[in-house]
Formats: C-alpha cells, sequence, structure tokens
C-alpha cells in the first residue's frame, strides 16, 4: 500500500518539478564551485605551528606586501600560493619575521597587577621580565635564532651573614651553519653579567642547541689555555696564509694559488731582574782629608812636672825633627743598571710556508709551467709576506704543478614539467572547465529539456485520456514520440493532430478501436 502510494507521488507532475528543480541547483552549485576551484592557486602553508602574535604580525606584514594569503579554518595555518612561497618567507625574514615567542619582557609590569599580590609574585615577575630583554638583546646577533636566559638570583637577607653568590644560564639557538667565536661568547657574557648586580662573569654559562659548553668552567685551567693558545695559532696561520694569497693571485688568477702556513709558537714566559756595575769608576762625589804634625826642639805641652821633664834622645836625622799624619777619604760614583724585563708567550720560533701554484693558462688555451726566474720572484714575495726570518730557522717552499680540478658538470638540468607549480595550476585550471562543460552538456541540458517538456507531455497524456474517454476504453494511449516536432510551438488544433498521428504511428490497432467506437456510437 506505501509502495503504490509512494509510486503514485513519484507520478504527480509537481513532485516531478520540484525533483527536477533541485536537481538543477544542485548541478548548477557543483558547476560552480567547480569553476571557483580551478581559478584558486594552490596554496602551501607558509609556517608551521605559528602562535597567535606571530599569525597577526605575518598577515599584517603580507597584506603591507601584496602577498595573498589564506588561514586553515581547522588547524589556523597561514597559507600562501606555492609560486609565492620562498619570496614571502625571504621578505618576512627581512623584517625579522615571525618573532617565535610570545613572552612578555617590561611588558608584565606595565599591566594590571591585581589586587592583593604577593611580593614573591612581583620579585619572580621581575625576574621573567629581566630574562625575557636580556634573550631579546641576544637575539639580536646575527648567527642566534632563538635564546633563553635563566637567572638564579639569591634573596637579599638580613639574617644572613654571607649571601649566595648569583649565576645565569644562556641556552642559543644557532640558525644552521652558523657559530659563535670566542669574542661573541664573551659579550654575550659580559652583557648578562653587566645587566644582574652582583653578578660575576665566571658565573655566566653559554651553551649551544647541541649541548656543547661555549664558555670554559675555568679559564685559568690547562685545558682552558690550551684551547686559547690553539685558537691563536691558528688564526695566525690563517692571516699568513690569506695574505700569501690575497699578493699572489693577481699574477696567477683566482683559484690558482694554495698557501699553507705552519707557525711554531712559544708561549712560555719568562721573567728577569738584571743589576750591573760600571769596573771603572770616573765621578767623584765626596772626599774627606785630614793632616797632623809635631816637633821635637822647643819644649811643649802643658806646664808641670811631666813639661820639665828632660827629653830623650834625639832623632838621628836631623837637629829639628817633626812627626806629620795625614789621612783622606774619597767616595766616587759607582754606575748601576737596574733592569727588570718579562717576556710574554705567544713569540714565534719557527714559520714555515708552503705554496703550490698551478700551471699558468696561455693565451692559445693551453698551460705552461713557470719558469725559474718567476718561482724565485714569487718564492721572495712569500718571504716579504710572513717576514721571512733565516735565524730562527724560517723555510718557504713554493712549487709549480696542475691542479686536478673537479670534472665539469654540464648545465643544470631543469626540473621535471610535472614537478612545475604551474602546470598544475594549468591542469587544475583546464580539468575544472572541463568538468563545467560535462556537467553542463551530461546533466544540466537533460534536466532543461526535461522541465521544458514536463507540460507538454502532461497535456498529451490528457488527451490521449480524453480520446479514451471518449471512446469509453479504459486503456490509455502511448504518449507521443520525443522524437516528432516540438508540440509546444503548434496552436491547439494542430498540437491534437500531432497526438493522434503519434498515437496511431506507435499503437495503430488502437486508434482504429478507438476510431471503431467512434464509428460504432454514431451509427
Amino acid at each position: 500500500m506505501n509502495t503504490a502510494i509512494a509510486e503514485r507521488i513519484a507520478e504527480l507532475p509537481s513532485f516531478r518539478q520540484l525533483w527536477s528543480l533541485l536537481a538543477l541547483a544542485g548541478a548548477v552549485a557543483l558547476g560552480l564551485y567547480l569553476f571557483f576551484w580551478s581559478q584558486t592557486p594552490a596554496m602551501a602553508p607558509l609556517y608551521p605551528q605559528l602562535t597567535e602574535r606571530d599569525a597577526a604580525e605575518v598577515t599584517e606584514a603580507l597584506r603591507g606586501l601584496g602577498i595573498e594569503y589564506q588561514l586553515d579554518y581547522n588547524t589556523g595555518a597561514v597559507q600562501v600560493p606555492t609560486e609565492r612561497l620562498h619570496e614571502a618567507r625571504l621578505k618576512l625574514a627581512s623584517q625579522g619575521l615571525p618573532q617565535g615567542s610570545e613572552r612578555q619582557g617590561f611588558e608584565v609590569i606595565g599591566g594590571d597587577q591585581g589586587f592583593g599580590v604577593s611580593q614573591f609574585i612581583e620579585g619572580a615577575r621581575y625576574q621573567h621580565a629581566l630574562e625575557t630583554e636580556l634573550a631579546r638583546s641576544i637575539k639580536t646577533l646575527r648567527p642566534v635564532k632563538d635564546v633563553r636566559v635563566h637567572l638564579a638570583l639569591p634573596k637579599p637577607s638580613a639574617f644572613a651573614r654571607r649571601q649566595g653568590a648569583a649565576s645565569a644560564s644562556v641556552v642559543l639557538e644557532l640558525f644552521p651553519g652558523r657559530a659563535l667565536d670566542k669574542n661573541q661568547v664573551d659579550a654575550v657574557v659580559r652583557m648578562v653579567a653587566a645587566s644582574v648586580a652582583d653578578l660575576d662573569p665566571g658565573a655566566v654559562a653559554v651553551v649551544d642547541q647541541s649541548g656543547r659548553l661555549l664558555t670554559p668552567p675555568d679559564p685559568t685551567s690547562e685545558t682552558a689555555l690550551s684551547d686559547l693558545q690553539f685558537e691563536r695559532a691558528r688564526r695566525l696561520e690563517a692571516t699568513y696564509s690569506q695574505r700569501i694569497q690575497s699578493l699572489i693571485e693577481p699574477m696567477t688568477g683566482p683559484g690558482r694559488v694554495s698557501a699553507e702556513v705552519a707557525i711554531d709558537l712559544d708561549f712560555s714566559e719568562s721573567e728577569e731582574a738584571r743589576e750591573t756595575f760600571t769596573p771603572d769608576p770616573t765621578k767623584l762625589r765626596s772626599e774627606q782629608t785630614s793632616e797632623q804634625s809635631a816637633g821635637t826642639g822647643q819644649p811643649a805641652g802643658v806646664p808641670g812636672a811631666l813639661a820639665n821633664t828632660p827629653p830623650g834622645p834625639e832623632p838621628a836625622t836631623g837637629d829639628a825633627a817633626s812627626l806629620v799624619s795625614r789621612s783622606a777619604t774619597r767616595n766616587f760614583e759607582l754606575d748601576r743598571t737596574v733592569s727588570h724585563t718579562r717576556q710574554p708567550g705567544g713569540r714565534v720560533r719557527r714559520v714555515s710556508a708552503a705554496v703550490l701554484v698551478d700551471l699558468i693558462p696561455a693565451a692559445d688555451g693551453s698551460s705552461r709551467e713557470l719558469t725559474a726566474d718567476e718561482l724565485a720572484r714569487l718564492e721572495a714575495l712569500v718571504r716579504e709576506a710572513i717576514g721571512f726570518d733565516g735565524e730562527r730557522g724560517d723555510s718557504v717552499s713554493v712549487m709549480n704543478a696542475a691542479f686536478i680540478r673537479p670534472a665539469e658538470t654540464g648545465p643544470s638540468t631543469p626540473p621535471p614539467i610535472w614537478e612545475h607549480p604551474l602546470l598544475w595550476d594549468a591542469l587544475r585550471l583546464i580539468g575544472g572547465s572541463l568538468a563545467v562543460i560535462v556537467l553542463l552538456l551530461a546533466v544540466v541540458k537533460p534536466m532543461v529539456r526535461q522541465f521544458a517538456a514536463t507540460p507538454v507531455a502532461v497535456a498529451r497524456r490528457v488527451q490521449l485520456d480524453d480520446l479514451d474517454s471518449a471512446a469509453g476504453s479504459p486503456r490509455e494511449l502511448p504518449s507521443a514520440s520525443a522524437s516528432g516536432p516540438e508540440p509546444a510551438r503548434l496552436s491547439g488544433y494542430e498540437q491534437r493532430l500531432e497526438v493522434a498521428r503519434s498515437a496511431v504511428a506507435q499503437d495503430p490497432k488502437r486508434v482504429a478501436q478507438v476510431v471503431k467506437t467512434w464509428v460504432g456510437g454514431d451509427g
């Protein structure tokens, strides 16, 4: 019973028209979707896992650069056309985007602190703000991609005799292929130490993303000193090698000189104190002279018993002998030389240089060896470049040999055409257009034709029903063939005539029965 009702409802003309309209609307919507899909370029995510703040800054920058973008409503990722992906990344990188962090510095202090905030929370906020500001400053270095700073600040107390020392640790994430030299690491350490009160530079540890400690634990240890000496020697050797190449390459051409320099450095330190005197004094500084004399012919002395004593025997030398005593003291200036000499470490004890020169290209395209005079001139230039000193045992060797160069590869082959992004855009455009055309021809056009022919078919069915009712027959005549001329364009009489012709062509027996019934009824 339900099936029969459903079949009758399906055979209703209004239901068929509604179904045809819905199918036509769906086909048109599908065609429009395919058309706009073919016109939309392929999109690729710009950066994965962007924070909301970075996404806002990136979209604002893309809008200013005139680059089309769209947001993925599922993940929130920023997408740009595939052919402009690298261009967008380069332009955003020139503007320092994305920042890659939502950490705030002293902005957290300027915000609403709330009511009843404890002193501990205030101190924690200040320390976090200080760490963030230090990270921002360190991140301005070109090799640094991202950085995190951790500060260990002791809490001051009036009841403790000895306060704890502050310390800090810095974790650096460097760009691929870049590194920080010792001067840059020292600059990071000094900057952190100078930004925190009572922080000793030795209490700052710097670590990179590979877990390597960039600051030595003890700068005065033997390992740290050995690394420092090795770095100094390699840097000096690189300077000498660069000096030789820059001096000879203008004569031989770029890439035709290979120079290596080995330097023996003496890092031992010595001190010497010396005091010398000139053996021949010539300058009189002071002189003191005293002279005494006494005679024997006359009484002398204090009057008294001793004075009246008879004199002893006379000296044999003369009648009036006397006694003379002289003394002299002379002080001379003595030359004195005091010297204190301290020899610092890192003195050059010996330099060895080896230079290899490629064959010189000739005008006819061949190569020739250097002559003995040319080699001698090159050796003289190398000697002057390294400050050659024969007394300390320096050596220089210049040789001429053909360089074995890698085989030249042909021009780089372009990528296959099926990997080109424009090809996929063109295929999408062509495929979408073909899909729309097929949809119009195979779905929309038949539906429109069927929708337009429905009233005519209904009219034909009504007319056939009229013929059946007039003939008294309970059966229906078949509908007219669709291959005939359009009845909608004919008048009412011609339309009925066409229906009758179609009925005769399809079921002549039935039509004959109808005509026989008409004739019998008239008789």
